[in-house]
């Protein structure tokens, strides 16, 4: 179904949305203290549930859409992060997506400080993932690469692997880790070629001093794989689900080491 901008536009208005987590496993210490956060769409009843990808390419396409959803995520997502640190009683980490129109706003960089500085929480505890790239311009790479440097929190390259060069970005973005694309993931262990292939991530993360996630691991051979080739987190629906943010607090305490 096709939604109207005003129809969007009032939805963001009257904050008609929440945010889900999904848990970021530790390799190796058997424990997450990470967690990414998605923005779904609730409805009243009389038009039922939406998801937000449905609207997404309606917001991408208006300015002032746009501004007011990159606004209202971030606001709500540094919001859940100190909400979750306070009711766990644990350190999280804050995963956000960001894409490449939202980073090549002009004001982009000044939201984001502003934003971090009127939070509890503090630059380590928060990362942005860049899960579309292809529309990046020299603005939005300045803008990611000031709020790594300048504010110090950590950036992630994500869907590596796919769509336009990742790896041409990795010269150009000041990046701590990369997401891998959740296709990868289908593949193995079954598929040789695959598995080499990951090895070879693994190494060339390793070589650049870059953190490495596996995202869409559903099966236990998977998670055992991803494990034995060091990658260093693993996200997917084996591990946890996409959830609401008080079912993620209890997933977070019984599983995070403080």
């Amino acid at each position: 179904m096709k939604y109207s901008k005003d129809v969007i536009r009032a939805l963001l208005k009257d904050n008609a949305l929440v945010l889900y987590g999904q848990p970021k496993w530790t390799f190796g210490k058997n424990t997450c203290n990470t967690y990414e956060v998605f923005a779904e769409m609730l409805l009243t009843a009389d038009r039922g549930s939406i998801h937000a990808a449905e609207v997404i390419d309606v917001i991408e396409a208006d300015e002032e859409l746009t501004q007011l959803f990159s606004n209202w995520f971030l606001r709500e997502a540094l919001k859940t992060g100190e909400y979750l640190t306070q009711k766990t009683g644990i350190p999280i980490i804050l995963s956000m997506n960001v894409l490449g129109f939202q980073a090549n706003l002009p004001e982009f960089y000044d939201r984001i400080a502003a934003a971090i500085g009127g939070s509890s929480l503090t630059p380590d505890m928060i990362q942005f993932e860049l899960s579309e790239a292809q529309q990046l311009t020299n603005t939005g790479i300045q803008n990611l690469n000031r709020m790594h440097d300048e504010l110090g929190v950590k950036l992630l390259l994500g869907n590596f692997g796919t769509g336009h060069s990742n790896l041409d970005l990795l010269k150009y973005l000041h990046c701590d880790g990369i997401e891998l694309a959740k296709s990868f993931a289908r593949d193995v262990p079954e598929s040789d070629t695959a598995c080499k292939l990951l090895v070879g991530i693994s190494h060339l993360a390793q070589t650049l001093n870059l953190t490495v996630c596996a995202k869409g691991i559903e099966t236990a051979e998977q998670m055992e794989f991803f494990e034995n080739i060091d990658f260093f987190k693993g996200q997917g629906y084996l591990i946890g689900a996409p959830m609401p943010i008080d079912e993620l607090a209890g997933f977070i305490r019984k599983y995070a080491k403080k």
